[in-house]
């Protein structure tokens, strides 16, 4: 007999007379398990509310010209050979998010889809001080079928390397010092930060640390995924004007560094790659487009854009 059932004939025996328990108990085990009370709380009723928390948002403009892409082992004691040769790399006017795609955002993209929940989630929505983190355990083809739900894309290697460093050639987006934790979210040289809940910063957070367009944590707090296939040799095939990287390839770039990595691997001009379905609580996301989007940044965030356009 389930024990369901003698639960309920005990309980029941309890509360009616002795001469009628049983005939009570056999209609409370009819389908054989006692009726479930409703749910006082639902992760579902529980993401709905997050979904409503304002969260920092929108794009900014990096016009069209040309930057020095990739590193220099004369003056850039890390450089890797998948960096190398340095080049000045000529990009079309584009725009890109201003922050990486938080919890928030995340959410509402999957509650208006159905998508499937980020691993980190573990089938709970996120608690409420996360609500500003950068999403993470998202896939290379998770994040690019969010951006494409937005009707915007995953930045190229090139886009993504500008936004960071400017036309300069700066090793980091605020400069060629590494500044630890003063400036990004990543770890001292030579020390790891694992944790079970990742430290991860608010999306908004460092305003030291912008890049000269004005974009957050394009060094540090999570790694991104851009659009391109890797390939360690790319850079020696003089693909100079636009470069989307290769046609076809096994794993995607992902850029920037993280919290738990030193601050070498933040690096603009870093390259690191994983697979389709890879997924970590190192790697999150932005998303861009083609064009010059100012027009709408400036109805979201009229201050930041004047600092950009100084």
């Amino acid at each position: 007999m389930p024990i369901t059932c003698t639960i309920g004939r005990i309980v029941l025996a309890t509360v009616v007379s002795m001469t009628s328990w049983w005939a009570a108990a056999d209609w409370a085990c009819a389908d054989h398990e006692l009726p479930k009370p409703p749910p006082l709380w639902s992760p579902l009723d529980e993401a709905e509310r997050l979904a409503l928390i304002d969260v920092p948002s929108g794009m900014a403009p990096v016009p069209a010209g040309a930057f020095l892409m990739g590193s220099d082992p004369k003056f850039d004691r890390a450089a890797g050979p998948q960096e190398q040769p340095q080049r000045t790399v000529y990009v079309d006017a584009f725009s890109i998010d201003r922050y990486e795609v938080s919890n928030v955002n995340y959410l509402r993209y999957v509650l208006a889809t159905g998508a499937a929940w980020p691993h980190y989630w573990r089938g709970q929505p996120f608690p409420e001080k996360m609500a500003k983190h950068p999403v993470i355990g998202v896939t290379w083809r998770e994040a690019d079928a969010y951006c494409r739900w937005r009707g915007t894309r995953l930045p190229t290697e090139a886009e993504w390397e500008k936004a960071a460093r400017g036309e300069d050639g700066r090793m980091f987006p605020w400069g060629n010092e590494p500044a630890g934790w003063i400036k990004s979210n990543i770890a001292h040289s030579g020390s790891k930060r694992g944790a079970k809940y990742p430290p991860l910063a608010n999306v908004d957070r460092y305003d030291n640390g912008v890049s000269p367009y004005g974009v957050y944590q394009l060094a540090g707090n999570v790694s991104e995924w851009v659009s391109d296939w890797f390939d360690p040799e790319y850079y020696r095939r003089e693909q100079n004007r636009n470069p989307v990287g290769p046609e076809s390839g096994q794993d995607k770039v992902f850029r920037g560094g993280s919290w738990n990595e030193d601050p070498e691997v933040a690096r603009s001009a870093g390259r690191n790659a994983g697979s389709l379905d890879h997924w970590s609580y190192l790697t999150g996301f932005r998303c861009a487009q083609s064009g010059d989007t100012s027009h709408q940044l400036s109805a979201v965030d009229p201050e930041l854009l004047q600092k950009v356009d100084r």
